[in-house]
């Protein structure tokens, strides 16, 4: 066992929020067990919101230990990305519960890393009234669009395809980002979405900032608007690049499982009401 280490910033805010030293403690590449890590999510009345640490190795083996009813009847504040997309989607699907793609723990202590005062604006309310400003230059497909907002990571979105625990994309938005996967790896995921029927009854598409995500060759190279193009025949959504969220600097906070409207004319994604 070894503890996490945090900067000084970080650390800082995880003592005021009484941050549970079972946390601190790491099996393998895991923190505590997945036994205690599920009880915590399903029921411990004791706990009001879920943080996580770092990305989240291992979530998807807490996704069969956890329950959703208990978790339903005891809802959480549940924050993180990348791993922690699984953890996203299964509450949703299975819990219906919305929850909050953002910034980690351990980055807190770097305002570089994340967008703070979005950061508590959207934990201090339900999401109503949020919204985020679109560049120009981003939007790849106009049009507009209404629907849930679902995603986080290709990688592990794609990895949930044909379990009980994929969310529903049927009339979403789907949001995906990513970090060291290079293009045809991205084009290879996409295409599993599509040859799976995830991606012909989508309402619009938010393509996050990815990082590290250029070929080491350029002679493979693929412009991902072509890669898109290529996966996205036959359908007439609007879909917007380069969003600001993921694994990037600045990250902003979006909310999971909640309506939002795509709308490339205002140049706009905002939360649409319940």
């Amino acid at each position: 066992m070894t503890s996490v280490e945090l900067n000084p910033a970080a650390r800082q805010i995880a003592t005021a929020w009484r941050w549970p030293p079972d946390s601190r403690r790491t099996r393998a590449v895991t923190a505590g067990t997945f036994t205690a890590s599920s009880a915590t999510i399903s029921a411990d009345p004791s706990v009001d919101a879920i943080f996580a640490i770092r990305g989240g190795y291992g979530a998807a083996q807490l996704l069969d230990r956890i329950d959703y009813a208990m978790l339903r009847r005891n809802p959480k504040i549940l924050l993180g990305y990348s791993d922690i997309t699984v953890l996203h989607a299964a509450v949703l699907r299975k819990a219906r519960l919305a929850s909050w793609h953002g910034p980690l723990i351990s980055e807190l202590g770097d305002p570089a890393l994340f967008d703070e005062e979005f950061l508590w604006k959207a934990l201090s309310g339900d999401g109503e009234g949020l919204s985020w400003p679109l560049a120009a230059s981003s939007i790849h497909r106009a049009g507009r669009g209404e629907g849930p907002l679902v995603g986080g990571c290709l990688s592990l979105l794609v990895g949930l395809v044909g379990t009980p625990y994929e969310p529903p994309l049927d009339g979403a938005i789907l949001f995906w980002e990513e970090v060291h996967e290079e293009p045809y790896r991205i084009d290879r995921m996409l295409g599993h979405l599509r040859l799976s029927g995830r991606l012909k009854n989508l309402r619009g598409m938010v393509v996050g900032r990815l990082v590290d995500c250029a070929a080491k060759d350029a002679a493979n190279d693929m412009p991902l608007g072509a890669i898109l193009d290529t996966h996205l025949a036959g359908t007439d959504f609007p879909v917007t690049l380069d969003f600001p969220a993921g694994h990037c600097a600045g990250k902003t906070t979006l909310p999971l499982g909640r309506p939002v409207r795509l709308d490339t004319a205002s140049l706009r994604l905002a939360v649409s009401g319940r």
